[in-house]
């Protein structure tokens, strides 16, 4: 029996697929401004199934493309909101690779602006954006500033009840390592990257 959640499972019907993303595109297209006044942050996700599930599964490039001109849509709609808000906000796009389907549109004001300017490890590659994997026809990718991150999977050594030799197995793979204020050691293995979008102010 094949795996249900495997990337390789053919997906049939693209046409209602791609009819997918205006409806999740579509419902997100507006902030929801009372929640970000109650909890100062708000974002949305690709919550698009069959790639979102429990075991995320990649869509091919070409979806990717339409994925992300709907992301630039719900963020430029968001940014009006905001600006015409007057006050100071975080607004950005996390664009997820080779995770794609993580990728999702983030805004915070207040405490919350501080705490998602931290959320990602600022690499140390000198990479250029890859405008050319992401080409899209209805937005120019080069209007946003577009800085690479890194996406880290976690182990802590108390919390997970890590042993010796897993600990040196982790070692091996880990991008970096520390302890937190507890005490508690943690390994953080690079996954992928996340490339962080905000519109430049002269667009």
């Amino acid at each position: 029996m094949s795996n249900p959640y495997s990337n390789k499972k053919k997906i049939r019907g693209w046409k209602k697929h791609i009819r997918k993303i205006n409806y999740w595109k579509n419902y997100n297209l507006t902030l929801d401004t009372a929640k970000l006044h109650k909890s100062q942050r708000d974002y949305v996700k690709v919550t698009i199934d069959p790639w979102y599930r429990l075991v995320r599964r990649n869509p091919p490039i070409w979806y990717n493309r339409l994925i992300l001109e709907a992301l630039i849509e719900i963020y430029l709609n968001w940014h009006k909101t905001l600006q015409e808000w007057g006050e100071p906000f975080y607004l950005k796009i996390w664009l997820f690779d080779h995770h794609f389907i993580n990728s999702q549109v983030v805004a915070a004001t207040g405490d919350w602006i501080v705490g998602y300017n931290n959320t990602f490890i600022k690499s140390n590659e000198a990479r250029t954006f890859p405008f050319e994997k992401y080409k899209i026809h209805n937005f120019s990718l080069e209007n946003f500033q577009w800085e690479l991150h890194v996406e880290e999977n976690y182990f802590y050594e108390k919390i997970d009840q890590i042993s010796e030799a897993e600990i040196n197995k982790i070692k091996q793979k880990a991008y970096r390592s520390g302890f937190l204020q507890n005490g508690d050691r943690y390994f953080a293995i690079k996954t992928g990257d996340v490339w962080i979008g905000t519109l430049h102010t002269l667009y």
